[in-house]
């Protein structure tokens, strides 16, 4: 059985991993930014005075290894075209987990009730990462096991540092979406969190951005995804058009990202301090 449960850990891992650690320290340090007294005062009391959210937005990918039950978690495969999905069949449970939809109902659930401190701050730490994962487009379609199959060539010049010397790479058009373009963007992951709060999160486009649920932070992504899929050229050449055009996806993505994790934290983290109970 354990042969079994970790072949399968295998073959669901070249779809697990979502935004790299900078996308992740992104969408937490904005999500930090907002969280209520109330929610912060909780998030000290589990995780320790000082300790910033985005220093274990990548913990859940850590642990993955010796937890093979929590791989499918991280993301939830449907056709790309499609625009419904099928809980029963893309969310069922096997012994790698069942989808990232399941896992956030139980991460709420648990950081809601009194399920006592352990629970709750494995709950949390799932949950900064999780909701980062659900934001990344390619963690909620089937084709190519999420573009990890698409091998492309990068070849990006216009960003960071448009006088250095070109440096073509091969990369997978999901590690293209986790971590390459974002790296290509800008330095480091703070002064990606200034370029959005000073950008995307102070247009009237970010007002009410945190609303809905989960699944429908989901069926989001999973329509951006769709709009970007037919982008790469038949060349599977990842350049200065496709940069262009897919960053201010992946920026609003990231920020959304951020937005939403703080409305969840300041939801559930304060539960108890209020002395609400579970039905």
């Amino acid at each position: 059985m354990m042969r079994l449960i970790c072949a399968l850990a295998c073959a669901a891992a070249a779809n697990a991993f979502g935004w790299g650690a900078d996308g992740h320290s992104v969408i937490a340090e904005i999500a930090q930014r907002r969280l209520t007294s109330e929610a912060r005062l909780e998030m000290e009391r589990l995780l320790g005075p000082g300790v910033s959210l985005a220093s274990l937005s990548s913990w859940a990918d850590d642990v993955r290894p010796d937890r093979p039950e929590t791989s499918n978690w991280h993301f939830i495969n449907f056709p790309v075209k499609e625009d419904r999905y099928d809980p029963a069949v893309v969310c069922k449970a096997t012994p790698t987990g069942d989808c990232i939809i399941g896992a956030m109902q139980r991460q709420r659930a648990i950081l809601t009730c009194p399920s006592g401190d352990a629970k709750r701050r494995e709950a949390l730490k799932f949950a900064v990462h999780l909701i980062g994962d659900v934001h990344q487009p390619l963690h909620t379609i089937t084709e190519e096991r999420g573009g990890n199959l698409i091998r492309v060539d990068v070849d990006i010049r216009n960003g960071k540092c448009p006088r250095c010397p070109p440096r073509r790479t091969q990369e997978n058009l999901h590690s293209v979406w986790d971590s390459v373009l974002i790296s290509n963007k800008e330095w480091n992951w703070g002064a990606y969190v200034t370029r959005l709060e000073e950008g995307w999160l102070k247009a009237p486009e970010a007002r009410g951005a945190e609303a809905g649920t989960v699944e429908d932070w989901m069926l989001a992504s999973h329509r951006v995804a769709a709009q970007a899929w037919d982008w790469l050229p038949a060349d599977k050449l990842v350049g200065d058009l496709y940069f262009t055009q897919v960053m201010p996806l992946i920026d609003k993505q990231l920020a959304l990202g951020g937005v939403r994790l703080a409305r969840f934290l300041n939801e559930t983290l304060p539960t108890l301090l209020r002395r609400e109970t579970c039905n």
